[in-house]
């Protein structure tokens, strides 16, 4: 049966109240001011309108705006915390896949990062370095950015803090570029599904996969968009490599693992960090600086353009140092023709490693945005018809890859 608008209101007009409703409003706090519709009063134009933007409860009546107790000064209560899955461990700590569980069949999954204290650091030690990474984790928590991870608590068990992030459903980087994920799917893809994913997405490197350039700048904008965020808030991350960038199924990309980062302006200066993504000035002490970030962000980028490990072949930290000081100079010969062949996209991987922090771009900002930035390669794209829709090309790339059982982990 079709009902009309006037059917409609007559019908709550004329209809009784639902029993107990009248002797529940009061007991529950339930605001009674005059409803027409209960009350059986005239229903003006502005009255149906209010109506109709009130919620009505299975009764098919109006429910009227409740009215709360006093504020409980504060609230506490226990979670519980389910371990599923090792997702991934580093020098830092160890992370799980987690499920918390709610009331009334409710449970969400999260990530938990437990930081074990390393037997070389004494208890007091462990405790100002938990209090570092609280503190950072407070300064990126407040920032809600798409392109970072969501931090949810900092806890402690025990004598183990905890750190509660979200669960990120995707690959990290590292593992997206895995040759044995590629030469996987080509055995069970159909051909015109294998050569579509190799013309516009990814193809076999020389020591992992190598993206097409529309790809790998798309991934390295979403990384740029995160770290402006940061960069925005005077933070630098200085831990950015391969593991720490999510890719999620859906194809948005997340920066993780901030347990590096730092402001500069206030924080006692430290060199933390993985040496082989680190910026020269870094190897050398200097003051961290946001063009660290862009190195770092620049080498990951080079190497998903060529399918290459950059520094494979250093040993010493003196060695990698002196092979970053070349790089500039040694571009032509690393990167492919369709890379060298357009002038936008080879003065930006150019001037993300440069060796002086002067010569690159200044902020994550400037990366993207400037004139000759990583948005000015993807409008050359578009306007040569050469575009596509990448978060949807990630997003089936990923659907291609997924194994049963395989969930994603957070770089540590």
């Amino acid at each position: 049966m079709v009902y009309s608008q006037a059917h409609f209101f007559r019908a709550m007009t004329a209809r009784p109240p639902t029993p107990g409703f009248q002797d529940s409003t009061q007991d529950l706090g339930v605001a009674r001011g005059p409803c027409p519709a209960r009350e059986g009063l005239p229903v003006s134009g502005f009255d149906k309108a209010q109506i109709l933007r009130t919620f009505h409860g299975d009764g098919g009546l109006p429910l009227l705006p409740f009215v709360p107790p006093p504020r409980p000064p504060d609230l506490c209560w226990n979670a519980m915390y389910t371990l599923q899955q090792l997702l991934g461990q580093g020098s830092q700590g160890v992370v799980y896949l987690a499920r918390r569980e709610g009331v009334d069949g409710y449970f969400t999954r999260v990530a938990l990062k437990l930081f074990y204290r390393r037997p070389e650091l004494t208890a007091e030690e462990y405790a100002v370095e938990m209090r570092r990474t609280a503190l950072q984790a407070q300064r990126v928590s407040v920032i809600q950015h798409d392109n970072l991870i969501s931090i949810r608590d900092f806890v402690s068990i025990a004598d183990t803090r905890v750190m509660v992030l979200e669960w990120v459903d995707g690959l990290d980087l590292g593992r997206l570029l895995e040759r044995r994920r590629h030469e996987a799917l080509k055995e069970r893809l159909p051909r015109k599904q294998w050569d579509r994913l190799n013309d516009v997405v990814v193809t076999l490197g020389e020591d992992h996969c190598r993206l097409k350039p529309g790809i790998a700048v798309d991934i390295l904008r979403g990384c740029l968009d995160g770290l402006s965020a940061l960069h925005q808030n005077g933070i630098v991350h200085s831990d950015l490599k391969p593991s720490n960038i999510m890719v999620k199924r859906t194809g948005t990309k997340k920066i993780v693992d901030i347990d590096s980062s730092c402001k500069p302006a206030e924080d006692i200066p430290h060199v933390r960090g993985t040496p082989y993504y680190m910026a020269p000035e870094q190897h050398l002490g200097r003051r961290l600086q946001h063009q660290s970030d862009i190195a770092s962000l620049g080498y990951v980028l080079i190497e998903m353009l060529t399918g290459k490990l950059l520094f494979r072949d250093c040993e010493t930290y003196m060695a990698l140092l002196a092979e970053k000081q070349k790089l500039p100079s040694r571009l032509d010969q690393i990167l492919p023709p369709e890379v060298k062949n357009s002038a936008i996209l080879r003065s930006l991987v150019g001037r993300m490693v440069a060796v002086e922090p002067g010569d690159r771009f200044a902020d994550a900002e400037a990366a993207e945005l400037d004139r000759m930035g990583a948005v000015s390669f993807h409008r050359q794209l578009v306007k040569m018809d050469l575009a596509t829709e990448y978060d949807r090309e990630l997003a089936w790339w990923l659907a291609l890859l997924s194994e049963p059982g395989e969930e994603g982990a957070i770089g540590g």
